[in-house]
């Protein structure tokens, strides 16, 4: 294998691949980046065995095809180098040659023929194509919410059921659920439902775009997902599990409904959040005739005390946060206007963007 390319082609591809790499693998092969030129095109693959991504990568010039695997060393020394071509050649042994004006480097590689490529074995059930701009603010809704550990692994990813022409993906943590509902346009044939794992929905995020134009391929398999943007190609396995009835957490009524200002809660939950223990971060809301007062208080750090105009005509009611829930989902709504919605000071209550319907975050109180 032999090729030159040009710095910023290689690594923009190669800085995708190595968010694929395997960090806990006693496999060597599972550093590495699997090269392979063929034709007139360059790809390079990376894996943990359990996500996979094939990526077309731009060169100036191949002058002979082959295959190799190079460490993930490579990404740093080409960092390094200077914005100038960049020759790289693989002899039958896996040894690297990487050169770049008057510097040379080797490195020694690993087979191929070993590299394990993840590819379904299974039939084709269907293939949805979804605008990047509609899947990235899909993501952007509901992915903070998801279980950051695997100590549930159901809910260590996000769930996304299509049906007809729509998607409705869900995260949760068993303390707060995000929601988020949105159309295709087109419909699949039948009810897909899939546990998505939350590294496969965060490289996913990464590679998306803001546009409409521009669409994402998945192909839906019994027990992978392929997704197919651009020049890039992710392979997936889906969590095998069952994920948690979340239809019957989301409240259907209420007695209590309050609009306010989305800058001016996001700011006073922010502060409040300073004057809290690192281990609770409880927050105290109090609701009255078109006001909210937020508290908090925790010993060695002090007091805090906001107020708040808002929309609201209920009975008075004491409720109490984790303040990084709510900082969390602030992050996300872009509207001027939020509601929140109660049953009571100790069920779950419902915080979404006034107007809008396609978006509902739930969050559990904290008892007293």
């Amino acid at each position: 294998m032999k090729f030159k390319t040009n710095k910023d082609e290689i690594l923009d591809s190669l800085s995708t691949a190595q968010y694929f790499i395997s960090t806990g693998s006693t496999l060597p092969l599972l550093s590495n980046i699997l090269f392979e030129a063929e034709g007139e095109n360059l790809y390079l693959s990376a894996t943990d065995m359990d996500i996979y991504v094939r990526i077309k990568s731009g060169v100036n010039k191949i002058e002979a095809p082959g295959r190799t695997t190079i460490p993930k060393k490579i990404i740093a020394l080409i960092k390094e180098f200077s914005n100038n071509e960049i020759k790289i050649e693989a002899d039958k042994n896996d040894n690297i040659k990487v050169q770049c004006k008057k510097s040379s480097y080797k490195i020694h590689g690993l087979p191929a023929e070993d590299f394990p490529v993840l590819r379904p074995d299974e039939k084709k059930l269907e293939t949805v194509q979804i605008p990047h701009n509609i899947l990235k603010e899909i993501i952007k809704n509901i992915s903070y919410a998801a279980l950051r550990d695997n100590t549930k692994r159901n809910l260590n990813g996000v769930f996304m059921r299509f049906e007809g022409n729509k998607i409705e993906a869900v995260a949760t943590d068993a303390h707060r659920l995000a929601v988020y509902t949105a159309e295709l346009k087109t419909n699949v044939k039948a009810k897909f439902e899939y546990i998505i794992p939350l590294k496969t929905i965060n490289e996913v995020a990464k590679v998306l775009k803001d546009e409409e134009s521009k669409m994402v391929e998945i192909n839906f398999y019994e027990k992978m997902l392929e997704f197919k943007i651009d020049e890039i190609e992710i392979i997936t396995r889906v969590i095998d599990e069952n994920y948690p009835n979340y239809a019957q957490v989301v409240p259907k009524e209420f007695n209590m409904v309050v609009q306010a200002d989305r800058v001016e809660f996001e700011g006073a939950v922010k502060r409040a959040a300073m004057i809290t223990s690192e281990k609770a971060k409880a927050i105290m809301i109090k609701l009255d005739k078109n006001k909210m007062y937020i508290s908090a208080q925790a010993q060695d750090e002090g007091e805090a005390f906001e107020e708040l105009d808002i929309a609201y005509d209920g009975d008075p009611v004491d409720v109490s946060y984790n303040a990084v829930y709510l900082m969390d989902v602030l992050k996300v709504i872009e509207t001027d206007k939020i509601e929140i919605k109660l049953i009571s000071s100790v069920n779950p209550g419902v915080l979404k963007p006034a107007g809008d319907e396609n978006f509902t975050y739930v969050v559990m109180p904290i008892r007293k």
